[in-house]
């Protein structure tokens, strides 16, 4: 009798177990890796970015940076900085070539020339082609890398979702 006590006890612990692992997976909420900070640069200033590490097609680290400056409550830039390494040299100023899957979204303009940013940076204008993405859908950006005949960054639908949602922070 005992023992079909502590078996049939077993059983309904393993029952409720599995029942929250089932509800847990089906509740349909991801969890959030969102990674947007924001950075008070003067007193009516503030920065918002999104920063990832990533790997391009020939498996080269990349930090990407999607950063936007709100000045009294109006978006001032929304910029995409690509850093390259180790001895990444990028191509300037020749625009970025965003597609999801097949469909060319558009080209991101250069703005290196702007800035003092070293060789291996790229820095792109990409306000018009964020207000372009209407879903998490992978992202493929063409990089401009001096004699390479052709490298891509993947982005993953993660990072495409954070940056959606970098585009309505304030």
């Amino acid at each position: 009798m005992k023992k079909q006590f502590k078996k049939s006890r077993m059983q309904k612990i393993l029952a409720v177990v599995i029942l929250g692992f089932f509800l847990t997976l089906s509740a349909g909420t991801a969890p959030a890796f969102a990674s947007i900070h924001k950075y008070p640069e003067t007193a009516d200033r503030v920065m918002f970015r999104s920063v990832q590490s990533l790997r391009d097609t020939d498996d080269k680290a990349w930090q990407v940076v999607l950063y936007k400056r709100v000045q009294s409550g109006v978006v001032n830039s929304f910029n995409l900085r690509l850093v390259g390494f180790p001895g990444i040299q990028l191509q300037h100023p020749v625009p970025l070539n965003v597609a999801a899957g097949s469909r060319e979204i558009g080209k991101a303009n250069d703005i290196w020339s702007e800035s003092d940013l070293p060789i291996n940076v790229g820095e792109y204008n990409f306000k018009s082609i964020i207000t372009q993405v209407a879903s998490n859908r992978p992202l493929r950006l063409s990089l401009p890398v001096k004699g390479e005949k052709e490298t891509a960054l993947l982005v993953p639908p993660f990072v495409v979702r954070e940056w959606r949602l970098l585009l309505d922070t304030n």
